[in-house]
């Protein structure tokens, strides 16, 4: 006798083929244990399944594992026998609306212009070492107050090496008023050019968003 086990967890069969039912013991006789049934499952096609409903076999629709997008762009996996796709479904994700793409690179230039002030400004220092100046947000108020103090030394004609820049290496550098000047006003520049790109970035963005130019909106990046 052929007997077929039951999935507890879905009610589908474990194993299509069935087995030979087991044989009581003191009848010699084959049994039908629990979780399982003498009824051979139903023939199924693709994304079928049969499911056992207590006394019977029952055909359903099988659609486990398939992944699918709505029109609003939002992603969804079938994970229950008898849930079909819905008429609407999309294979694949649809295209990000204009709108959302061009907030989503204006959001990348951001940043792209944060990493780069925080990466800082690579400089070689008056002894001829290589270093980097910190130019984030946080270390402008101390930038411009080692400007306003240069000045003032200078004009008051000090010429010695009497400040001192701490570098991203954390390394303390001796300079003279007008190399604090120097070091300072490129720190200056550094930052006007990383915001002058990130403005044309997003004049680009901007462009190409009023254009309808989906293609030339992702081609924006931070660098080239």
């Amino acid at each position: 006798m052929r007997i077929y086990d039951i999935n507890p967890t879905d009610g589908t069969v474990i194993d299509p083929a069935g087995r030979e039912a087991p044989l009581d013991p003191m009848r010699r006789e084959p049994r039908i244990p629990a979780g399982a049934t003498g009824i051979e499952p139903p023939a199924t096609g693709a994304n079928e399944a049969g499911r056992w409903t207590g006394e019977a076999w029952e055909v359903v629709a099988d659609w486990r594992g398939h992944v699918y997008w709505l029109v609003d762009g939002s992603r969804h996996e079938i994970t229950e026998l008898g849930v079909e796709p819905p008429a609407e479904a999309l294979d694949e994700a649809p295209p990000e609306p204009l709108g959302d793409l061009a907030a989503r690179k204006r959001a990348e230039i951001e940043t792209g212009l944060s990493a780069a002030l925080y990466a800082g400004m690579p400089y070689t220092m008056p002894d001829g070492t290589d270093d980097v100046v910190q130019t984030r947000p946080e270390d402008e108020s101390n930038l411009l107050g080692l400007a306003i103090e240069a000045r003032d030394l200078r004009d008051g004609g000090e010429t010695g090496a009497v400040q001192e820049l701490r570098a991203q290496s954390n390394a303390l550098y001796a300079m003279t008023p007008e190399q604090m000047i120097a070091v300072t006003d490129a720190a200056k520049v550094f930052k006007k050019q990383q915001l002058a790109r990130s403005w044309m970035r997003k004049d680009e963005i901007k462009a190409a968003l009023e254009a309808g130019d989906r293609e030339s909106i992702e081609a924006v990046v931070w660098k080239n």
